[in-house]
């Protein structure tokens, strides 16, 4: 048995009936920390951007934090992100364009703000990055409820989720944070700034140019 700082907290492994408050808290913490109305107008559709991939095709590798019987937080990961990318592009993307489609998602004003941004962007070589994917072929994703946070939860759900890595004997794992305070609280965890690369799709909304920043921690 596990036992935890927190009072009333318990890590375990995702369940299906976790999916609808992954999704919520994913799009109440998708803008760096604050709700994704920020930037996109449609909560479905930007959940099953983010999240589709691992509850539908990976749940084996999501870790619940659960306080109190309530759902405080979450990692989803996948032990290979050449996997994940493939499905993402082949399954998942070409039902999430039909889906905006038909719901007008592309033509609404804050979603139409943020793909043409991308696309300036894309043209500007801002998406162009290293591959780490030798030596760090798993990634993760956390989100805790703004309710919960500062309270150690997030340290407890990369614990566990770096053990099941460490056991299904993958040598690295990296993620991506656009949050200066994120890349803080990772390298607290072990892992070490990869690469680093400026971005401008958030300038009309930050007011500033922002780095999109790769850690990665070697399990082996």
């Amino acid at each position: 048995m596990s036992y935890y700082p927190i009072s009333g907290l318990f890590i375990r492994k995702y369940r299906k009936a976790d999916r609808g408050a992954i999704r919520k808290i994913c799009c109440d913490t998708a803008f760096m920390g604050g709700p994704m109305e920020k930037f996109f107008d449609d909560r479905e559709i930007l959940a099953d951007c983010l999240t589709s991939y691992y509850t539908d095709y990976e749940p084996e590798s999501i870790f619940v934090a659960e306080l109190n019987k309530e759902v405080a937080g979450y990692l989803i990961g996948c032990k290979s992100l050449k996997r994940e990318k493939k499905v993402f592009i082949t399954k998942i993307l070409p039902r999430i364009l039909l889906k905006s489609f038909l719901k007008g998602v592309l033509f609404k004003s804050k979603t139409r703000s943020f793909c043409v941004n991308c696309f300036k962007s894309f043209l500007r070589g801002e998406f162009n990055r290293r591959g780490f994917l030798h030596d760090y072929p798993a990634s993760l994703h956390i989100n805790v409820d703004y309710r919960f946070r500062n309270m150690g939860i997030g340290k407890e759900l990369i614990k566990k989720y770096l053990d099941y890595l460490k056991i299904e004997g993958v040598k690295g794992v990296q993620l991506t944070t656009i949050s200066s305070k994120a890349r803080e609280f990772f390298k607290t965890t072990g892992f070490t700034v990869l690469y680093c690369q400026k971005i401008s799709y958030y300038r009309n909304l930050t007011g500033k140019d922002l780095f999109r920043i790769i850690l990665g921690r070697k399990l082996n």
